[in-house]
């Protein structure tokens, strides 16, 4: 059986295999040795959420027991909520950390746990790694005990209306209204149902909201926010003549939009105008943080308004730690996830929902018009992925890039290659980047140019050097 390790965004297994009840209880005990070792509190309160995944509830309520009967306090959202109603929540109620059980972006056969720190924050690589040697360490003799020391050491608790109050302050929802956009919400069977459509209905924005129910087979498609499993949106965005469609995966971390004529809008596209926005109309200060896989359109916005931008690996928990020493008001990431500096400190596909259609209302525009305006300011680059499985033979050229003295790529000389993470090729108007994936046992190719052609182009080279 594969050892258990946190990758970029946490542990992935395939349930009933490697995800067993057996090696939840296993994670949650050495989650709590962790914290015993560590956290300097008398008392230790932490949070155990779950997603709308086949039996993440009971994985959760299991991961509980083992908590409580370490005698720390433990705390349940009433129901499943999204990932940054947790670190919200983390932060208000002074908790020293929380677990999380969801797969993302993962098939359905896939489950897998998220841990936080007592900021809200996730834990980094120096934190999961002391865990994944005290799963070790334990494992040989480990056996739970059917029981828990005190019932009331694990309560129920509503993290919804907090949430929704902060998401209230954080964007401007009287605007929205007043502008009559018409919106259409997927939820995508997840965690934002009863979130991201009620906080505009209460507001009396006019929406139509889909998939606003749970379903662990997530009505046949992978719930994350790509295009092909947001084109029932794309569809209702046209048929209900819209005027936005906006969708949330899973946990909610990340965010999905399609415009008025049905296009799914990739977040190198709308982010980089809604920094903008955030910066010329909502005055926000300081820097900027994104992973190394994220376009540079942000670092043309960044010069242009003075601000520095500061490159980090992939995995929202190093954005996280870098938002929270430098003075930046925002992170991005290349697949769809952002925060803006302040109480919650992971990605939040709500908020940034609400923001993108708060760009609109205060401009007065169609998408479609607000892109075509910036990119007459700032041309448009074109972003693009490829993926190929990790196989030993690729895997093996992968690695021997990194010592290569010859780095030609596509007839050019790249004039800087780091290696932050993975191997990044850098030209004069284009780069390319290889590394492996985190979360999937895959290979990753980006590459980014002012033309289309040429991205493409530099996504084959990428491909040559692993096959």
């Amino acid at each position: 059986m594969p050892e258990i390790r946190f990758g970029t965004d946490g542990w992935r297994a395939r349930m009933g295999s490697d995800f067993t009840f057996h090696r939840v209880k296993l994670v949650a005990q050495a989650y709590a040795n962790f914290l015993r070792k560590t956290v300097k509190a008398r008392d230790v309160g932490v949070m155990v959420n779950y997603d709308t995944r086949f039996l993440s509830r009971e994985f959760a309520l299991e991961a509980a027991k083992v908590l409580s009967l370490n005698k720390f306090s433990v705390s349940i959202p009433t129901r499943d909520a999204p990932s940054p109603a947790v670190s919200l929540a983390i932060v208000q109620n002074h908790l020293q950390g929380a677990m999380s059980f969801t797969a993302s972006f993962n098939e359905l056969i896939y489950n897998g746990i998220k841990l936080f720190d007592s900021r809200g924050a996730p834990l980094l690589p120096s934190k999961t790694v002391l865990i994944e040697d005290e799963v070790r360490r334990i494992e040989p003799n480990y056996h739970f005990k059917p029981k828990y020391p005190e019932a009331q050491l694990i309560r129920f608790t509503d993290i919804k209306d907090p949430y929704l109050d902060y998401l209230a302050g954080m964007a401007d929802l009287r605007l929205i209204k007043r502008s009559g956009i018409k919106i259409v919400v997927d939820n995508l069977y997840g965690t934002s149902r009863d979130y991201l459509d009620k906080i505009l209905l209460d507001h009396d924005i006019e929406i139509f909201s889909m998939h606003n129910f749970s379903d662990p087979n997530f009505g046949g498609v992978i719930p994350s926010c790509g295009r092909v499993n947001l084109k029932e949106l794309a569809c209702a965005v046209v048929e209900k003549k819209a005027d936005i469609g906006l969708g949330t995966d899973i946990d909610s971390d990340r965010f999905g939009i399609v415009d008025a004529h049905g296009r799914f809008v990739d977040s190198s596209t709308v982010i980089p105008p809604l920094i903008e926005y955030l910066i010329t109309v909502r005055k926000m200060e300081g820097d900027i943080v994104k992973s190394i896989s994220t376009t540079d359109q942000v670092n043309r916005v960044s010069r242009f308004y003075q601000r520095k931008v500061y490159e980090t690996p992939v995995g929202f928990k190093y954005i996280a730690d870098m938002m929270a020493t430098k003075k930046a008001f925002i992170g991005v990431e290349s697949t769809n996830g952002a925060s803006l500096k302040g109480f919650i400190q992971v990605k939040d596909g709500i908020l940034f929902n609400l923001l993108v259609a708060e760009m609109m209302a205060f401009h007065q525009k169609s998408l479609e018009d607000i892109l075509k305006e910036f990119h007459r300011r700032f041309p448009p680059l074109f972003h693009r992925e490829i993926r190929f499985a990790r196989t030993p033979q690729r895997l093996e050229k992968y690695r021997a890039l990194s010592g290569r003295k010859e780095s030609r790529i596509d007839g050019e000389d790249p004039h800087a290659v780091t290696q932050i993470d993975g191997i990044k090729y850098i030209f004069t108007d284009s780069w390319l980047l290889l590394r492996e994936s985190g979360t999937e046992n895959l290979i990753r190719i980006y590459a980014e140019s002012p033309q289309a052609k040429r991205s493409r182009h530099l996504l084959e080279a990428g491909r040559s050097l692993i096959e």
